[in-house]
């Protein structure tokens, strides 16, 4: 196995240690929402977050990414990158005050606007302060934190939810605190302040990122819209209860994303220093293979154990909640590989083209999301985020095609085919056993190639 192919291995375990381990933790605190929370009250705390999410783009102008990309180029300072980008948390803590009033114009989180308002900060200065540990090479420090972060978020959340009966407000404290305790982690652990010190603020630097990161607020809102705007409308057309049960839906799917975000954080660091060295771009086609199999195997196994999983892992209230997932898990893949193709998007300093793809799969979602739920219900939230990821995936890989060699073969197109088709047989229970039998053993059989090259290691350069 060669040096970059090493490299990739290596951050994305060190990755794994932190990530895994922190969003495992995390994954296991569903049982506990969900017995201690009510399906409205969980609706609730989830709306307030996934406002959050929307805010934190808007306010950071996406900086973090900028600091890795320029981070790490070899023309540029370090520790300048990280006065920049300071300079615009400082305006990004200004825009989430200013924001509180227009957060209390929306009913269900009126309540809550200074909660959020407190998280969307912190959490602007966790994701820049932990990114720029990657660009000093501090990627065990970076796991570390992540975990002691969770940690704090487990254990205040035990405390708050099952002692003092906070409710939503104990599921938001904990939040809080735990962004806090990454902030301060990562900013002396990292001996961020130092770098501060020496650092100058280049105008001229800062305004290459900016130009680089403003684009992707699109991106980041687009994702918004795509992992939000359906819980939403589900809230707004049907209520939150009905919410609940979706976000619980919503969990095994967000741990394929978890896993994912754990490669895309190592493949990120790679795909940019083979661009800023030798630029091999059948490097990324290889990747993508084994990338792309491994995504398909570990939906269809996640498919064929849902029912049974849901049931021990949610409360009474949830549990038709498991009929939901197998859909759920496909879009998973197509977001997969549609942020695959984003980093490259990255790394290439293509981030328009990452802005209109973004654009475009979020005015999909909303418009299958709208006339589906009205239609279905929960299920036409389901098939708008299925559509949209499965059409803009495959639109961003058309379109990478002509920036570099980069391709997929005709037995990824039948996994794609595969795996839908499953996840509707599994949804309506369709022969269940002997379905997922047949699908785990027809999966072996067309890709036993990359299997065997996954296990021997990939050598040397990709081969169409």
């Amino acid at each position: 196995m060669n040096r970059k192919y090493k490299s990739l291995l290596k951050d994305t375990l060190i990755f794994a240690l932190g990530s895994l381990g922190s969003k495992i933790i995390l994954f296991f605190l569903v049982p506990l929402y969900t017995n201690y929370l009510t399906t409205y009250e969980y609706g609730i705390a989830e709306l307030v977050s996934t406002f959050s999410q929307l805010i934190i783009p808007i306010s950071s102008l996406v900086i973090g990414q900028a600091v890795i990309r320029f981070g790490m180029m070899k023309s540029e300072k370090p520790e300048n990158v990280a006065v920049a980008a300071y300079t615009v948390l400082g305006f990004s803590v200004v825009v989430a005050i200013l924001l509180i009033p227009v957060m209390g114009l929306y009913s269900p989180v009126r309540e809550w606007r200074l909660y959020l308002c407190m998280q969307v900060i912190l959490s602007n200065f966790t994701e820049v302060e932990k990114t720029y540990l990657k660009v000093k090479d501090r990627n065990k420090l970076f796991s570390i934190i992540s975990i002691i972060q969770t940690a704090i978020i487990a254990l205040t959340n035990v405390l708050l939810l099952t002692v003092f009966h906070f409710g939503v407000k104990g599921y938001l404290i904990a939040n809080i605190l735990g962004a806090a305790a990454g902030t301060i982690l990562a900013f002396f652990g990292g001996n961020l302040h130092c770098d501060l010190k020496r650092g100058k603020l280049d105008m001229a630097l800062l305004g290459r990122m900016i130009a680089y990161s403003t684009p992707l607020i699109f991106g980041n809102i687009s994702w918004w819209v795509i992992h939000s705007s359906d819980k939403i409308m589900i809230e707004a057309m049907i209520g939150a209860s009905t919410l609940g049960i979706y976000t619980a839906a919503t969990k095994i799917p967000s741990l394929i994303n978890v896993i994912i975000g754990i490669f895309n954080q190592a493949w990120g660091i790679s795909s940019i220093k083979e661009i800023e060295s030798t630029g091999d771009t059948g490097f990324y086609t290889s990747v993508f293979r084994f990338f792309s199999t491994f995504l398909f195997g570990v939906c269809i196994v996640f498919i064929a154990f849902v029912r049974p999983f849901m049931n021990v892992y949610v409360g009474i209230e949830f549990r038709e909640a498991w009929k939901y997932t197998p859909l759920l898990l496909s879009a998973a893949v197509f977001y997969s590989i549609y942020a695959f193709v984003g980093t490259l998007y990255s790394a290439l300093k293509k981030t328009k083209h990452d802005m209109w793809t973004s654009i475009l799969c979020a005015v999909i979602n909303v418009v299958v999301n709208y006339f589906g739920i009205m239609a279905w219900g929960v299920w036409g939230a389901i098939v708008g985020t299925v559509v949209a990821y499965g059409v803009c995936a495959h639109v961003r890989i058309l379109d990478i095609t002509h920036m570099m060699k980069f391709g997929v073969d005709l037995t990824y197109w039948v996994n794609a085919v595969l795996l839908i088709s499953f996840a509707i047989a599994i949804s309506v229970q369709w022969h269940p056993v002997i379905i997922s039998f047949g699908v785990v053993l027809v999966f072996l059989v067309i890709n036993v190639k990359v299997l065997k090259k996954c296990v021997k290691g990939p050598r040397g350069k990709y081969e169409a």
